[in-house]
């Protein structure tokens, strides 16, 4: 609940009008963040609730709808359960997420989320020098707040290749680069191979 009111309250400064660039730059990043914070939640409840589905149901079989879903709902369910009977390939058919309200709400905030973070992304790219750098400086402490973000790291790649200022395109890349996971060692070395 608390991760949706910030998510809620980090939208609120986004339909006024702002002062500078910097300011919008500042909702932008304060909205990013607790989008990706909300999205990361819902992920987890949906994935949980997917659990749960699944120890309550037969072994993974179709679960009888609700007395609320529609025919079409009913008949898409039992189709997909007729296909699915005496199958060995049952057990590796792929998850798929119901469509409950934290699905509903995780795509919702997904798509927001995306949306806000390419509003950021037209900044880092597409402003004039002073505007970009900024931006850099706004993503660099959004980078430092939450580490492991897949698609800010996508953005800063992004920013990187269409930088023209060598010194921030240096920037770009190694902020980009230090959201990459650390190789470790290999197993055995390529002597022993």
């Amino acid at each position: 609940m608390a991760l949706c009111q910030a998510a809620e309250a980090a939208l609120v400064p986004l339909g006024s009008e702002p002062a500078s660039s910097e300011d919008t730059l500042s909702r932008l990043a304060s909205a990013a963040l607790s989008l990706a914070r909300l999205s990361e939640r819902l992920r987890y409840l949906a994935l949980a609730e997917l659990a749960r589905q699944r120890l309550e149901g037969d072994a993974g079989a179709a679960q009888a709808p609700s007395p609320s879903a529609s025919a079409s709902v009913t008949e898409a369910l039992a189709a997909h359960a007729r296909a699915h009977q005496g199958s060995a390939k049952q057990e590796q058919h792929a998850l798929e997420l119901s469509d409950g309200p934290v699905a509903r709400l995780l795509d919702s905030s997904i798509h927001l989320e995306h949306d806000v973070l390419r509003n950021l992304g037209a900044y880092l790219e597409y402003g004039p020098l002073p505007v970009r750098r900024a931006a850099f400086d706004t993503v660099k402490r959004l980078r430092a707040e939450h580490p492991k973000w897949a698609r800010l790291d996508h953005l800063l790649r992004d920013a990187a290749v269409l930088e023209t200022d060598r010194d921030l395109k240096r920037d770009l890349a190694e902020l980009s680069v230090s959201g990459l996971p650390e190789r470790g060692r290999p197993a055995q070395s390529a002597a022993t191979k």
